[in-house]
């Protein structure tokens, strides 16, 4: 078969190449791993085509990469000498040179003169459906030669199935971004998620705290107490305490000092309770504390230890006294709403008898 004519010697790209290059890389096939799939292709062409050499390659701006090769070192060449270019220029066409030393483009290239010595060469350009040759399946000898014309038929037939390879592999490689994008989405949402429910976690806890002194609220007491706090069994004591005069510290030193007071008051409370303990801003100056499988003499160590530390605070901003009362029930006998009743009867009780003082309701 003749020779194709060659390109001219001052070389440069063709004027749409810019396009050819856009769809290879939509490919991301360029300096990739060696696969079985494309190996199998230049095993095919040399045993179809009996060459010693063949090819899977493609040509990017100034190089042609070799996916797949047989027979050939190295990985890439210089576009400027590659046959390669000369094909992907005629898409339709499989580009033959039967003897590259008598051709009058070829005959001077280095790999013609040098020691690769190479004489033949046919390649079947790699066209995608749009129309753009990214590289060929070729086969190369050191030797001249001729190839049938069911020989170019079947190297046609391997850059098409290059070509199909290419589309899954691109098919494959989306499938993977999605999945990875997939997964992403979901590790945001469920880290978003665990974001939402933090927030709200420590907004419901927000919600059942009074925000001047930390302790809980009536709601945050109402939650404390449903569902059978109590259901442990055995004695627990509820203890009232109220600050002393409270009203005249607000009118005499005005509503901040009045709240440094109440905020340092419930500190004091925070510190003194031990664990299982209920502390309770139950509004104003009026403060409750739960315990739970307490008697009465140990509710009365755990607010004497209260009201004493509250009357000796060096960082009150004024002298401040607490009055409380004491009651005790048993859990599933006694309705916790008559034990708060009797607890605040004896605080009245501690203020009757001249306050700063703790007084224990009678069973």
């Amino acid at each position: 078969m003749n020779a194709n004519p060659g390109p001219p010697s001052d070389w440069s790209p063709p004027p749409d190449d810019q396009r050819r290059l856009q769809a290879l890389r939509r490919y991301r096939i360029l300096d990739s791993l060696p696969e079985q799939a494309f190996e199998d292709v230049v095993q095919l062409a040399t045993a179809i085509c009996g060459t010693p050499q063949a090819v899977v390659t493609f040509v990017d701006e100034d190089r042609q990469w070799f996916k797949a090769s047989h027979g050939i070192q190295g990985e890439e060449t210089e576009r400027s000498i590659a046959f390669c270019d000369i094909a992907i220029r005629r898409p339709d066409e499989v580009t033959i040179v039967n003897d590259a030393s008598q051709h009058p483009v070829f005959r001077n290239y280095p790999q013609v003169t040098g020691d690769d010595h190479l004489r033949f060469y046919a390649g079947a350009p790699m066209v995608t459906r749009d129309g753009y040759a990214l590289g060929t399946v070729c086969v190369v000898d050191v030797v001249p030669r001729e190839i049938s014309l069911e020989q170019v038929e079947a190297l046609r037939a391997l850059a098409r199935m290059a070509v199909s390879l290419l589309e899954l592999r691109q098919r494959e490689l989306e499938g993977q971004r999605l999945l990875a994008e997939r997964e992403l989405a979901t590790r945001e949402l469920q880290d978003y998620q665990r974001s939402l429910e933090a927030r709200n976690t420590a907004l419901a806890e927000e919600a059942r705290r009074d925000s001047l002194t930390g302790l809980l609220n009536r709601g945050g007491l109402e939650e404390a107490t449903v569902g059978g706090f109590w259901a442990g069994g055995g004695q627990f004591t509820v203890a009232v305490l109220d600050i002393d005069h409270f009203k005249r510290i607000n009118d005499g030193h005005g509503h901040a000092t009045g709240d440094e007071v109440l905020s340092l008051v419930g500190e004091q409370i925070l510190k003194a309770v031990r664990g299982g303990d209920v502390a309770v801003r139950y509004g104003g100056e009026e403060f409750l504390v739960l315990m739970p499988a307490t008697p009465p003499d140990g509710a009365i160590t755990v607010v004497e230890r209260i009201r004493e530390t509250v009357a000796s605070h060096p960082d009150l901003p004024v002298p401040v006294t607490l009055s409380a009362g004491i009651a005790s029930g048993q859990a599933g006998r006694d309705a916790t709403e008559s034990v708060f009743e009797r607890a605040d009867q004896a605080l009245y009780l501690a203020k009757r008898r001249g306050r700063d003082r703790i007084e224990v309701a009678q069973d």
